[in-house]
């Protein structure tokens, strides 16, 4: 199964390092989402630079039904952090999830 990480600011060379594969906006994640359909673990930022969000990528996922073992959040936009644990304690309850602030 794939790790996806999508932010569309920070350095990726960690994430490259730790095998995910990484995207920098909405549009891309949910194109590898349609072809996957199963991921391992999506490590998402809230602020992707555009109008849609890390909370719209978690809606278009419970939509499509995309399994996911692990969600990772590592937004710094803190109000994006609680409305996707909320988005996520309703919709994904067998997912492990973990929120990891991001730091450089």
């Amino acid at each position: 199964m794939k790790k996806i990480f999508v932010d569309d600011k920070r350095n990726l060379d960690e994430a490259i390092k730790s095998a995910y594969i990484c995207v920098l906006s909405y549009k891309n994640c949910i194109m590898l989402l349609s072809i996957y359909k199963k991921v391992e673990i999506i490590n998402l930022d809230y602020d992707l630079g555009g109008q849609e969000t890390g909370l719209d990528i978690l809606i278009y996922m419970k939509g499509n039904n995309i399994e996911v073992k692990e969600i990772y959040i590592h937004s710094t936009h803190l109000e994006g952090v609680r409305k996707m644990e909320k988005y996520i304690k309703a919709n994904f309850k067998d997912v492990k999830y973990l929120y990891c602030p991001y730091s450089e």
